[in-house]
């Protein structure tokens, strides 16, 4: 459950042909990781929109005839250069969409992967950094290009040694 003290964070990315476009969240006015203030993710999102804050239609995907798209989105407490995988110990969000438009030029199969989003952690999750890392890729360009939305409900909190401890245990457990 959220605590009362929550603020919102936000940023947006825009795809940009089959680019790594990541964005990184300076969160060092809220911390002090040295005296064990950090900031702890209470929920997190990620949607998807064309780069006019519409819907994605199928023109958005192909520009004639079938075919299909599919992009890549995460989040991590640590800056990344190209999307990570799972046991990466910095990745807290990561969705996945794929799309494909049919002979009849309509949507045909519209999915959200979303192995983690949206998502609500117990107890938070604690970013140990000054930045919260928000990256997107795709394997092939879309038509028109999209705009993946980030937003995370937060609070700041002082670790105790148990917090130490809890978060000592998440980095290095694989």
């Amino acid at each position: 459950m959220a605590k009362g003290d929550t603020f919102f964070l936000r940023t947006t990315l825009t795809s940009s042909g089959t680019n790594y476009v990541s964005d990184n969240i300076d969160i060092s006015a809220y911390t002090d990781p040295a005296r064990g203030r950090v900031l702890v993710v209470d929920r997190a999102f990620i949607t998807y929109s064309t780069d006019g804050q519409g819907p994605i239609v199928p023109a958005d995907v192909v520009s004639s005839g079938t075919g299909s798209k599919q992009m890549g989105a995460q989040v991590c407490s640590e800056k990344q250069t190209s999307l990570v995988e799972m046991s990466d110990n910095s990745l807290f969000g990561r969705s996945n969409i794929y799309a494909a438009v049919n002979p009849a030029g309509a949507l045909s199969y519209v999915n959200m992967t979303d192995s983690l989003n949206p998502t609500t952690y117990v107890a938070g999750f604690i970013i140990p950094t000054d930045a919260i890392h928000c990256g997107i890729a795709t394997g092939s360009a879309w038509n028109a290009e999209l705009d993946v939305g980030f937003l995370f409900e937060v609070h700041t909190e002082k670790l105790s040694l148990q917090r130490i401890q809890e978060l000592l245990v998440s980095l290095t457990a694989n």
